[in-house]
C-alpha cells in the first residue's frame, strides 16, 4: 500500500473517532428531544381524552333531560324556586365526525 507524503494512518483513526464522537453526541441530543416530545404527546393525548369524555358526558346529560324540565318559567321571565332552567349550552353538543 502506497501512502502519499504527509498522510498518516493515525490521523485517519483520529478523524474517525472525532466523527464517531460527533455522531454519538447527535444521537444523544435526538434521544433527549424525542423524550421531551413523547412527554408532550402524552399530555396532549390526556387533554384530548378529558375533552372527549366531557363532551360525551354533557351530551348524555342533555339527552336524559326532559324538554319540559328545560322550559323557563313563564312568570316575569324568571324561574320560580324549584323550577329547572334551560342551560345556555342546551343543544351545544356536536359530533366530531369520527363516531366518538
Amino acid at each position: 500500500m502506497v501512502l502519499e507524503e504527509g498522510w498518516r494512518m493515525g490521523s485517519l483513526f483520529e478523524e474517525l473517532e472525532a466523527r464517531e464522537a460527533t455522531a454519538r453526541d447527535r444521537v444523544e441530543e435526538l434521544e433527549a428531544e424525542l423524550a421531551g416530545l413523547s412527554g408532550k404527546l402524552e399530555l396532549a393525548r390526556e387533554s384530548l381524552q378529558r375533552l372527549r369524555i366531557a363532551r360525551e358526558t354533557v351530551a348524555e346529560v342533555l339527552a336524559e333531560m326532559m324538554p319540559e324540565k328545560l322550559a323557563a318559567a313563564v312568570d316575569s321571565g324568571r324561574p320560580r324556586a324549584g323550577d329547572s332552567v334551560a342551560s345556555a349550552y342546551a343543544g351545544a353538543e356536536r359530533q366530531d365526525g369520527r363516531g366518538a
